[in-house]
């Protein structure tokens, strides 16, 4: 665990931040790159991403105040906006550059879901990068477990002095489990690292999707819902893992499990959409 990198002078470089900007830029090279080739103008992706990113880090951040709304305070306005500490939650992050790209991509001239399937594959890849960030942050972290390859998180390299600091598991650890104490000690119980096993399912996910809209994608658009299922369905079972607080709806889902639920209702309507209403064979000409 290593939430903050280096420091530039007195700036520090969190590593959560770091990693989102890395897997930004990484997707968006692959994207601009792969518009080019399919004859479109590099420079619309590239225009259209700024906005994107900043739209989809303002709805990951609002979904996160509203589920988790007892973490912040008016006493720490800038915990609100503090996104380089965590407190994104993905799923608030995909409906407002949906919408923007919607109504952006008309004045381009380019269809919507002809731009899904280029730039939606990649879209795992980038959130691949921010799992690695929450893995070195300390958040997202599953349950307790004694298999071999569980980790624990360790208290420092916050203040030892303030004894309300240290990693999140930590922190929850100690509150949960009366063996540990927040003054003495510095380790967290071993726990399954789910912020890596959605590395692995990210990374999957996106080979998947590139191979499948390389050799089956049967109707223009349909990579977008595959891509809502198959998020959907990994990131439901690993949420049986995770061990940070997560609000219970029904008394039987996780709040993100539940939406998992609506990102998988949401593929099927759209496939109807695309395969019923409006179908198109996939091309790489604009025609």
């Amino acid at each position: 665990m290593l939430p903050i990198l280096f420091k530039l002078g007195p700036v520090p470089i969190h590593s959560y931040g770091l990693m989102i900007a890395i897997g930004f830029l990484v997707a968006l090279h692959l994207i601009t790159r792969e518009a080019k080739a399919r004859g479109i103008d590099p420079q619309i992706p590239s225009n259209l991403a700024f906005w994107c990113l900043i739209l989809g880090v303002a709805g990951s951040r609002a979904l996160h105040l509203i589920m988790f709304s007892e973490q912040y305070s008016w006493r720490d306005p800038i915990g609100w906006i503090a996104i380089w500490r965590g407190g994104l939650v993905f799923q608030g992050g995909l409906p407002l550059p949906i919408l923007y790209c919607i109504v952006a991509l008309r004045r381009y001239k380019v269809r919507f879901f002809w731009a899904a399937d280029l730039v939606i594959p990649y879209v795992p890849l980038a959130h691949a990068f921010g799992r690695i960030g929450c893995f070195l942050n300390g958040c997202c972290y599953g349950k307790r477990s004694d298999i071999f390859w569980a980790i624990p998180f360790r208290r420092v390299p916050w203040d030892l002095a303030k004894p309300a600091t240290g990693s999140p598991a930590f922190l929850d650890h100690c509150h949960r489990y009366a063996e540990l104490s927040i003054t003495t000690d510095h380790w967290s119980y071993p726990v399954h690292p789910t912020q890596l096993y959605s590395v692995v399912m990210l990374l999957a996910i996106c080979v998947f999707l590139l191979y499948l809209r390389k050799k089956w994608n049967p109707v223009e658009g349909f990579i977008l819902p595959a891509y809502l299922t198959a998020y959907g369905i990994g990131r439901f079972v690993i949420e049986m893992f995770r061990g940070d607080d997560n609000p219970i709806v029904f008394n039987l889902l996780t709040q993100q499990q539940a939406f998992c639920l609506v990102y998988i209702a949401i593929a099927i309507a759209l496939c109807g959409v695309i395969f019923f209403i409006h179908p198109r064979k996939p091309t790489y000409t604009l025609n």
